[in-house]
């Protein structure tokens, strides 16, 4: 599945910059100046988020533990932390927290998406379709696509297919030209051996996004299947001059090797 893993990074980086606006990115460890709770719940919380824009977890937990504390109701310190704690490997309370944010906030699809790519990486689609939906169907969600691709993505690593391509359908019907549901349409097609469609697929995705190894050599795959020698050569000689060291190269010449 080449491009199953493309999701991890929707959502997650978003939740990350929620509180960005005043925080630098250099951070610097000062108590919050006198206020109220509030004030200092919002204060610390920013200081947590700087440290995860680090990639420094540790400390920001510390610092949304405090603005939780001040504030146990701040979702956006549920979120942020809840992802801290996700990247320590400490997965169960990251679940306590990714889900409190989305009962505080039912209306915050960054919350929801990103609860739900959590629950996928834990293998649990059947858990995660509704905190997609909720997202996706939230009217004030800039990006709709990348939920409904991040779905697509997760019902496919699941192994249900046909609502993998209800997904990727439904974020293309709102951005025509979104590239990794392009894809994911291309190898979908691929793997149904519907290889026009998948030509298509492919040659809008190429027309917005640069070809990657994989799907070059999917391209070459493809045009063999049509009985486009032409073609074929020309995905070859581009993932030979693009890509000398990917493992693609092995598999191509491995595939010339055979007499395919």
């Amino acid at each position: 599945m080449m491009a199953a893993m493309r999701w991890l990074t929707f959502g997650v980086a978003s939740l990350i910059l929620l509180a960005c606006g005043t925080t630098s990115t250099v951070v610097r460890d000062r108590a919050p100046a006198p206020g109220s709770k509030q004030e200092a719940a919002v204060a610390n919380m920013n200081l947590g988020v700087g440290y995860l824009r680090q990639g420094r977890p540790d400390l920001a937990i510390e610092r949304l533990q405090r603005a939780l504390k001040q504030n146990p109701r701040l979702a956006d310190a549920h979120s942020s932390i809840a992802i801290a704690y996700d990247q320590t490997g400490a997965f169960d309370e990251a679940e306590q927290h990714y889900k409190r944010a989305t009962q505080l906030e039912p209306s915050n699809a960054s919350a929801a998406n990103s609860y739900a790519v959590f629950l996928c990486r834990r293998s649990r689609w059947q858990d995660a379709e509704p905190y997609f939906e909720r997202a996706a169907d939230n009217p004030s969600y800039a990006t709709p696509e990348v939920v409904l691709t991040n779905a697509g993505v997760c019902a496919r690593g699941a192994g249900d297919n046909a609502k993998a391509e209800q997904y990727y359908r439904a974020a293309l019907a709102k951005n025509p030209m979104f590239a990794d549901a392009l894809s994911g349409m291309a190898e979908i097609a691929y793997q149904q051996r519907n290889f026009l469609q998948a030509r298509a697929f492919l040659q809008r995705y190429l027309a917005v996004q640069p070809a990657t190894a994989p799907l070059l050599l999917m391209c070459v795959n493809i045009e063999r299947q049509l009985e486009n020698r032409d073609g074929a050569e020309r995905c070859a000689m581009q993932l030979r001059q693009t890509f000398p060291a990917a493992p693609e190269i092995a598999q191509l010449q491995d595939q010339q090797g055979n007499g395919r």
